[in-house]
Formats: C-alpha cells, sequence, structure tokens
C-alpha cells in the first residue's frame, strides 16, 4: 500500500507485474479501496512475457500468457470491492495489451450516458451502476458542471492523461448523436453551479442543447441537483436545502404536444395520469399487470386483515423493486414519498404492511433491499411472501403456502431491532403478545384523587376523572420547552389522573423513561378509552399535581400541523419537558388484544421522566427539538472523516467538522456540503436542554465523546461530496474534487 501511494498509483490505475496475479484478488480489492483505483493484473495460471524477438534493453509490453496453451490472456480488472460493478474500466484491455481509449470519456447508464472525468471515475462509474431501469422512453444523461458550461473530458493517448474542456450544449449534443433524441425526452443528471452569475449561462446552454437535440431537456430547477434515490435507484430533484422539488423542461421550438411527464412526490420523473391502483375487498391497494387484474379481484374479495395489518398488492420488476403500473402500462419502482401518499388514498393509517405479491428467488434480495428502505421510511413492519410461495386465502385470512400447499412462512422487514408485532403460526401471521409485565402482589393499588385504581385482580378501570378547572402558572415558573405553546398556558389548577400509551413495558418506563421523540408527553382523562384505541400496548395512570398538564383543548394553544395527528381527543393533556417532575407514576397494565386493560402492575410513585427515542431526524437519543446546522439559505461546507472503504456506519450520525481535522490512518476526509437544517448543533442542543432535569437524552454522552455537531444517518442522501482525501504521512492529500455525489454512494455503496 505505502508503496504503490510513493509511486503516484492515487487516482491512477495500478498495474501488478506478477504471475497468477489473481490469486491475490480479495486483498487486492481492499487495496482497491484504499487507492480508490483500478488494478491491473494477471490471471490464475498466466505468467508474464514480453513480445518474441525484443531486444534485451529495448522498452517492451510485457503481456499474460497463458501457462498451458501458450495463448496470450486479457488482463483481469480489479475494481475496489465496495465500488465493484460491472461496467469497463479507464483502460481498454484487448489482446493482453493494455490500451489507451479515444474519444469523449463516457459509462453506459440503463437509458443513456454518463459523461466521467478521470478524477472521480470510480465512484461515477459505481453511481452509474446503482441507477435502476427507468421509464422506456426517457433518455438519461448524467453531467457535470463547470463555469456555465457542461465538462466533458476526452481521452487522451499521452500518458499525461486526459484533457477536460468546458463545452456547450450543441458539444453535448454531438456527444449524444449515437442516440435518438429528436422528439423525446432528455433527463439529465446534474447539479446546478452555486454560484448564481453562473446560473444564467447554464441556462443557454441547456436552450442549445433541447433546440440542438430536438428533445425535451429536464433538469433540476436552478440551484438544485438530481439525486439517486435509495430504494427506488431513480433519480429524484432536490432543492438547495434537500427538499423535494419539481423537475424543469426546457422545450425545443416548435414543440407544441403537452408534457409527456411529470413531477410525483418524490421529485422524479413519472408519466401523465399517475399509477393505476384499485382495491378489491381488504387488499386495499394493487397495482399490477392488467391481464391479472380480474383474477387477483376474485381471489382477494374472500380476504381480510387482522387489526392493525394492511394488505397489498403491487409488482416486482425484474431486479427486485416494488412497482406501480401506470397509464402508459410502465412500470416504476416506487419511492417513499409516493408510496406514502397511495397508501394514505387507500386509507392506511399506520398500520404494518402486508405484501401479497409473489417473489421469485432471483427477486428476493432486491425486493428485500427495497422495502428495507422504505420500511425505515414508513416506520412499519413489511411482511412479504418468500420466494416460491403463494397466498391462499383460508379462514377469511391470507395464508402463505408453498407449491405443494404446504404451509409457508412470510418474511419481516423492519426498522430498528424492536421485537416483530406479528408471527408465523402455520402459514397464518397472528399478532405477537408483547411480554407481560411482572405480577405484584399488591391487594390494594394506591389511592389517587376522586377514586380509587381497582384491585389487581379486575379489568375495569376507574371513570374518567372530571376536567378540571384551569388556571395561569405564576410569571416565575420554570420554563416548559414546548416552543409552540403560550409561555403561560392554561394548567390544571388541582391533581389529575391521566394516562399514557407506551411501547414500553412499566417497569422499563419506571427505570429508564418515557419513550417519546418530543419534549412532551401526551396523556388523557378516560384510560378505557385510551386503551381502546391502543391494543398490545402498556397503560400508565399518573398522578399529575397541579400546574402540571396544559389542556390542549384551549383556543390560544395553536398545535403544529404535523403534531395535531396525536391529539386524539379533546381530554388530550401535554405534559411538557420541563414540568415532568409534577407527574408520578401509579400503576400500570398490559392492553390485550381486544383493548381491554390486563395485568395491574404496582409503579412506585417516582417523577416520570422522558427518555429521547424516535425523532424523525433519525439520530436515536436525541428530541425532534435539536438546535439545526447549517442555518444560512445556501447550506454550508464541513469535513468528516468516513472509512476508506466504503461500508455502512455502525451508528446512525457522522460526526461533522468546520475545521479540517487531525490525520487518521486508515480513513478518508471528505468535505461536505451540508444542505440547510440537515446537521445537528449538539453543543447548541445540549445548551437548550441544560435545565430540564427530566429528559433523558445522548447529548451528553455526545459531548464527551467529543461530537459538537453531527449529521443524521437520514442526511446521507441528501448530503453532497465536494472532495475526497486520504491519509498519506500523517498529512491529508487530495484523492479526487468536484464529484458532486450524496454522501451515502461512499459510505452505503448499497446493491451494484
Amino acid at each position: 500500500m505505502e508503496l504503490a501511494q510513493a509511486s503516484g498509483a492515487i487516482g491512477r490505475d495500478l498495474r501488478i507485474l506478477v504471475d497468477d496475479g489473481a490469486r491475490n484478488a480479495p486483498l487486492l480489492g481492499l487495496v482497491a479501496d484504499q487507492l480508490g483505483c483500478d488494478i491491473l493484473v494477471t490471471p490464475l495460471g498466466a505468467t508474464l512475457r514480453g513480445p518474441a524477438g525484443a531486444a534485451r534493453d529495448e522498452a517492451v509490453e510485457v503481456m499474460p500468457v497463458d501457462r498451458a496453451s501458450g495463448n496470450v490472456v486479457d488482463w483481469m480488472l480489479i475494481q475496489p470491492s465496495a465500488l465493484r460493478t460491472s461496467l469497463p474500466g479507464w483502460f481498454d484491455l484487448v489482446g493482453g495489451l493494455v490500451l489507451n481509449r479515444t474519444g469523449v470519456v463516457t459509462l453506459p447508464l440503463p437509458d443513456g450516458l454518463e459523461f466521467a472525468n478521470r478524477e472521480d471515475f470510480v465512484v461515477r462509474r459505481a453511481a452509474a451502476a446503482r441507477l435502476g431501469v427507468g421509464h422506456p422512453e426517457l433518455v438519461t444523461a448524467a453531467l457535470a458542471s463547470r463555469s456555465g458550461g457542461f465538462l466533458l473530458s476526452v481521452y487522451d493517448a499521452d500518458t499525461t492523461g486526459p484533457s477536460q474542456t468546458v463545452r456547450g450544449g450543441r458539444d453535448v449534443a454531438a456527444a449524444l448523436s449515437s442516440i435518438d433524441l429528436y422528439g423525446g425526452d432528455l433527463r439529465l443528471w446534474l447539479r446546478w453551479p452555486d454560484d448564481p452569475a453562473e446560473q444564467p449561462k447554464l441556462d443557454e446552454q441547456l436552450q442549445e442543447l433541447a433546440l440542438a437535440t430536438g428533445a425535451s431537456i429536464w433538469t433540476p430547477a436552478p440551484g438544485g441537483m438530481a439525486v439517486l434515490l435509495k430504494g427506488c435507484l431513480d433519480l429524484g430533484v432536490r432543492d438547495r436545502d434537500g427538499r423535494g422539488d419539481q423537475w424543469r423542461e426546457y422545450r425545443p421550438p416548435g414543440m407544441t404536444e403537452s408534457a409527456r411527464f411529470v413531477s410525483d412526490r418524490d421529485g422524479r420523473l413519472v408519466p401523465q395520469g399517475g399509477p393505476v391502483t384499485e382495491t378489491a375487498g381488504e387488499v386495499r391497494l394493487i397495482s399490477v399487470d392488467r391481464t391479472r387484474e380480474n383474477a387477483l379481484r376474485d381471489r382477494y374479495a374472500q380476504l381480510s386483515s387482522e387489526p392493525g395489518m394492511f394488505l397489498l398488492d403491487l409488482t416486482v420488476l425484474e431486479d427486485g423493486r416494488l412497482a406501480l403500473r401506470y397509464t402508459d402500462d410502465s412500470y416504476l419502482a416506487v419511492g417513499p414519498t409516493e408510496f406514502r401518499g397511495h397508501l394514505d388514498r387507500a386509507g392506511w393509517q399506520g398500520e404494518d404492511l402486508m405484501l401479497l405479491t409473489q417473489v421469485a428467488p432471483e427477486r428476493a434480495a432486491g425486493l428485500r433491499e427495497h422495502l428495507t428502505v422504505l420500511a425505515d421510511e414508513l416506520n412499519v413492519e413489511i411482511w412479504t411472501l418468500t420466494p416460491g410461495s403463494t397466498v391462499m386465502p383460508q379462514d377469511g385470512l391470507a395464508r402463505a403456502v408453498d407449491e405443494h400447499h404446504r404451509p409457508a412462512r412470510w418474511a419481516r422487514i423492519a426498522p430498528g431491532d424492536e421485537k416483530p408485532r406479528w408471527r408465523n403460526d402455520d402459514g397464518w401471521l397472528i399478532p405477537r403478545r408483547p411480554d407481560a409485565p411482572t405480577l405484584l402482589p399488591v391487594p390494594t393499588p394506591p389511592a389517587v384523587p376522586t377514586t380509587s385504581l381497582p384491585p389487581p385482580d379486575t379489568t375495569v378501570l376507574p371513570p374518567a376523572s372530571p376536567r378540571p378547572a384551569l388556571v395561569s402558572p405564576a410569571r416565575n415558573t420554570r420554563p416548559h420547552g414546548v416552543r409552540w405553546l403560550p409561555e403561560r398556558p392554561g394548567v390544571n389548577a388541582e391533581p389529575i389522573r391521566l394516562w399514557i400509551i407506551s411501547e414500553w413495558s412499566p417497569q422499563r418506563v419506571a427505570a429508564e423513561g418515557a419513550p417519546a421523540a418530543d419534549l412532551f408527553l401526551l396523556g388523557i382523562l378516560d384510560g378505557e378509552r385510551l386503551a381502546r384505541s391502543h391494543p398490545l400496548r402498556h397503560l400508565i395512570c399518573l398522578r399529575v399535581e397541579a400546574g402540571g398538564a396544559v389542556d390542549l383543548s384551549q383556543a390560544d394553544v395553536d398545535i403544529p400541523a404535523d403534531l395535531r395527528h396525536l391529539v386524539t381527543s379533546s381530554e388530550t393533556f401535554l405534559l411538557p419537558a420541563g414540568w415532568l417532575d409534577q407527574a408520578r407514576l401509579q400503576a400500570g397494565y398490559l392492553v390485550d388484544e381486544a383493548g381491554h386493560p390486563q395485568q395491574y402492575a404496582e409503579l412506585p410513585g417516582t417523577p416520570l421522566t422522558l427518555r429521547c427515542t424516535g425523532a424523525r431526524h433519525g439520530t436515536d437519543g436525541l428530541p425532534n427539538e435539536v438546535v439545526r446546522w447549517p442555518r444560512t439559505a445556501r447550506g454550508a461546507r464541513a469535513w468528516a472523516v468516513i472509512p476508506e472503504s466504503p461500508a455502512a456506519l455502525d451508528g446512525d450520525y457522522l460526526t461533522l467538522h468546520q475545521r479540517r481535522p487531525p490525520v487518521v490512518p486508515g480513513q478518508r476526509l471528505v468535505q461536505l456540503h451540508v444542505g440547510t437544517n440537515r446537521a445537528i448543533d449538539v453543543a447548541a442542543s445540549a445548551a437548550g436542554l441544560a435545565g430540564f432535569t427530566s429528559v433523558r437524552s445522548r447529548l451528553p454522552e455526545l459531548l464527551a465523546n467529543g461530537v459538537s455537531m453531527l449529521l443524521p444517518r437520514r442526511s446521507f442522501e441528501r448530503t453532497t461530496v465536494n472532495r475526497v482525501l486520504f491519509a498519506d504521512e500523517g498529512t491529508w492529500r487530495e484523492r479526487a474534487k468536484h464529484i458532486d455525489l450524496p454522501l451515502s454512494s461512499l459510505i452505503e455503496p448499497g446493491r451494484r
């Protein structure tokens, strides 16, 4: 490795002149990872020879020769193991020779071309290989923008390498002349320049490209970028803040017909008319080949669903991605936002998903990869048929059977490491009962205002407490910690009993705190009602002292739109983090499948605490109400140290540095463009929570480990890499720049 670095192999291909070089292919793949280049070796069974008749002092090109046959064989290409693809390398390997290619540097895309350059050839090749097959009438060209034009590289026979020049729209049209574009649609995978002065120039060249090709040119809006979306492996557009955006069309003069494509909710280009979906009985979302619709409609009319499970049947593409059928009979892999939208329209209310689609063995891995992304985005379990099995309606439910009609298992895809909510039982999926809390031999539960709790052997809860009178807190009251609440909201004038629901057992809540994504908990007065709407959860009783609960039915409380779904009753009270010490744990119950409280457990009467978990940003242990960074409209640059060999990180975040950090041997340093509010300011967030003693978060641990700023994993896809450096003898050395690819392509390479 050190020898390769010293020889200047970084950023260039490395050829190793030894016999049987492929014998060390696994090790050399790791070396290629660290060097960021391809390696050429002799195949197994081959030895190196020069051309016959060459003088001893003559410079010759050695070639690999098969020992057994004596025939010349081609060099073997070893790509970086984490960025391995089936695409070719920089050189042409023909007849035992390593030849320079000629012409414009391009790589094939499923429906188009990528215009690459030497600096980031390996990374862009990996990105090109990840792009999935899209709409058959949509051609894709991947380009880098420079100085208001397009950066095109040309192979050069000179050993100094290829030349790079900024070209215009007509030059790009000429480079695409092998593709019939006239009257069609061309989608550009590019990032607009950040410099406002360059944007009008690029706009002019895009119009030139439309004129020269006679095609509609689709690009992100000025200031935006096209990115490769995880899971669906299609291109989506993002604005400079990383939010989903619309594609922009440049039309050639004289084109009068309406646009054939529109942007969907994931920022992807899809056909006009949208997907074709329907329902059959309790299978509420179906999008399949039209020839199967009638048969499935009759078959699924017999099915019903278990409470908490949503049934659907979609199309699985050849590479395993889950897809919808569109009005033009094309099939496109579904993106997470579009998927959620169609689920919502079909009546989905957060249930787990049962996918009834048959899965061929060769498509199972791709389907699992796509469903993993969807399950994480929706925060649900997704259950699918195992390869070779099918659904047989029996007793009104979906039963999985194999080709011999024997019971088969369902496969589970779920976010995180939570225990499954369902279990396999002879081909059916049935709800799994949560672990029951330990029963305590307490003869009588503790007294609370107005009435007492029932004895342990009954499942009848006391009647709902009456709504308390309200008062305003004193002016010197501690801050409550909820940004959208008035400073002095109306609170209970006397002690009340409130009930909260929890995924965690009462004993765990007492020991670790109640899990919450926000800096508050919600409770209601009627425990029976709360239990009925939350089967298989834990019901916990609290005594809240005067002044500890905020009545959310007050007219002056404006609940944010993204939180209104949490307020399910006019009797809902909010327990803010700053006042949680006024709420004390009384008792807990396990709610059964029918929504009835069972199994009473006494709790110690200690003050309630809140454990931060499940926040939208995806970094566990931090609340939703963190301090975001950067605040500037254009985002900001930051540095991060990542593994030398691309691989998924162990944790759920990446530490950011505003200054270049010290060299870490065996690691890479990347300069990132972080969009507005994509990162978390750990130090500022910790300072904001310093006075909230009832909140248990990960912030103190992060600060103790030297993390003052972090990028959540969910922001990797929308954070762009500008430069890559490697560690070399105590300093960071440049490996590639102007990459303009998502951070996820270097950390989580995904499927090749």
